[in-house]
């Protein structure tokens, strides 16, 4: 299962930037050479992740054996360099010079900053638990370091099928996931302002795509603090509450995008 989320997940990825700079009609070095570094960074992902599933071993926080950790290493170095490149090559296919409006630009910008920061957040999940760091002082190795997990313990949790998400403590891979696909959803909503005939140049539809860039930011950032206080997605209380608010602001954004098409000139 891992590797086949993995490669969607990638292949979204990639597929998502690479029609971003292709639509932007620019060329050049520095494009290509973050074409390369992506293209690479998750062909070696694959291949360890792949090569990891094929022994049997499990290819995230494994330290049981030299190998494994060498392995660990090398997908945390090379992660680094394919986000540092879309970073690059999401803020270049969207200067001025490309042939993306200032609206869908904005859109763009803010979905690659909520990506870049998610993707950043890894490092979080590689940090040992008191679990670990309590069998690695007595033994002086532990064979897994990092979980997903926040408030509980790998294999003691229930978790939803296909996720593999906890059900009932912090599980890191919901903000990662949030975040990770922030690009995606921003580009949907500049595509879905542009169908519906919304002045993509005017500065009102660039201060509603700041509102939305916005929006799915706070909920990403309430989604990491939730799971980072161990609490569940699903859980009820003030972290839930504020998701709801954000959705409400989602819901008026959209409104407001078809009244603007309308030309009530209402503003997100």
């Amino acid at each position: 299962m891992k590797p086949t989320k993995f490669f969607l997940s990638s292949a979204i990825a990639a597929g998502t930037i690479e029609w971003i700079i292709r639509k932007s009609g620019l060329g050049s070095r520095r494009l290509n050479a973050c074409r390369a570094v992506i293209a690479w960074g998750f062909l070696i992902e694959m291949v360890i992740i792949c090569t990891q599933a094929a022994r049997g071993v499990r290819s995230h926080f494994n330290f049981s054996t030299p190998l494994d950790a060498v392995l660990f290493g090398i997908m945390g170095t090379v992660i680094i360099g394919v986000v540092i490149a879309f970073g690059v090559a999401g803020f270049t296919a969207t200067g001025t010079a490309s042939r993306w409006s200032r609206a869908e630009r904005t859109a763009v910008r803010w979905g690659i900053m909520v990506f870049m920061a998610a993707a950043f957040m890894g490092n979080r999940m590689v940090q040992p638990t008191p679990e670990q760091q309590r069998p690695a002082e007595s033994e002086g190795r532990s064979g897994m370091r990092g979980s997903h997990f926040v408030g509980s313990v790998e294999g003691a949790t229930r978790t939803w099928p296909v996720t593999g998400w906890s059900r009932e403590s912090g599980d890191l891979r919901v903000p990662h996931f949030v975040g990770m696909h922030a690009l995606q959803w921003m580009l949907l909503w500049a595509l879905l302002a542009r169908w519906l005939g919304v002045p993509m140049e005017d500065r009102r539809t660039v201060l509603h795509m700041t509102v939305v860039g916005m929006l799915f930011g706070g909920i990403w950032l309430l989604t990491l603090v939730q799971a980072s206080s161990g609490r569940s997605f699903l859980d009820p209380g003030a972290f839930q509450v504020g998701l709801w608010l954000a959705f409400v602001g989602l819901a008026v954004a959209m409104v407001s995008m078809v009244l603007a098409r309308n030309g009530k000139g209402v503003a997100a």
